[in-house]
């Protein structure tokens, strides 16, 4: 594997992305949108009004990452060209960088226009330093995101993977205090959001605001879910791999 094979295969992914902006302009619009409706209502000041860019931020993160892979890569596999590209001795390690990339980059986008939103519309600031930690949080946070996205994509069938991704994704964005805080969230729902993915990644975000550390708990409930997404992406792979070219 060399850099030059990798950059051609990030120069693809983003030309093709960018060549068919129904598929990737909703997912990145949407999360602004949706902090414009319901996070910019809260008072300027206060950190209220912070935790919940912190959590749109996240929703961005994971929206844009779960979806690009799950949907984007559950139709590339039963596209003609993506076969052919798998036989291309050393494709497969610089194909899947470049899809880490291409989706963290329009990730950041979104968490970049959730910033500006809450600027803009909110009036709600961050200082320096949360703005740092919280780009920091979203870049860890999308790499189990993308495991998530990457799981699904080689799970799904193209067809049946959009309602897949929504079947699965709503329910932790909401689960996982993406929406509405856990602490006004009912007791039932409160105890089953400590264990979600969303609440894990909520928690390291949130952390960046209030300045304090996350706990050992969600380190050590976000160490083992990149681990558990991560062995079943690869055994995922070796099945689908098996499946298509024996």
């Amino acid at each position: 594997m060399t850099m030059k094979t990798t950059f051609a295969h990030i120069k693809f992914h983003f030309i093709k992305l960018l060549r068919t902006p129904a598929f990737w302009a909703p997912t990145i619009l949407f999360p602004a949108m949706l902090y414009a409706f319901f996070g910019s209502s809260l008072p300027p000041a206060g950190i209220a009004s912070q935790m919940a860019i912190a959590s749109f931020c996240v929703y961005a993160v994971v929206g844009i990452t779960f979806y690009q892979f799950g949907i984007g890569i559950a139709q590339d596999r039963e596209s003609p060209f993506d076969s052919w590209l798998k036989t291309l001795p050393n494709s497969s390690k610089p194909n899947g960088i470049a899809q880490v990339v291409t989706a963290i980059t329009f990730a950041m986008i979104a968490v970049g226009l959730v910033l500006a939103v809450s600027t803009v519309l909110a009036k709600t600031t961050l200082t320096p330093q949360m703005i740092i930690g919280l780009l920091g949080a979203c870049v860890l946070i999308a790499i189990p995101a993308s495991l998530m996205g990457l799981a699904l994509g080689f799970a799904a069938s193209g067809r049946a993977a959009p309602a897949l991704a929504n079947l699965i994704f709503l329910p932790l964005a909401f689960l996982g205090g993406l929406w509405i805080p856990p602490i006004i969230m009912p007791e039932v729902v409160g105890n089953i959001s400590t264990w979600t993915p969303t609440r894990q990644m909520a928690e390291i975000a949130w952390s960046t605001i209030s300045g304090q550390a996350p706990s050992n708990f969600t380190m050590m409930m976000f160490a083992a879910y990149t681990a558990a997404f991560a062995i079943l992406v690869y055994v995922l792979i070796a099945r689908d791999k098996n499946k298509r070219f024996g």
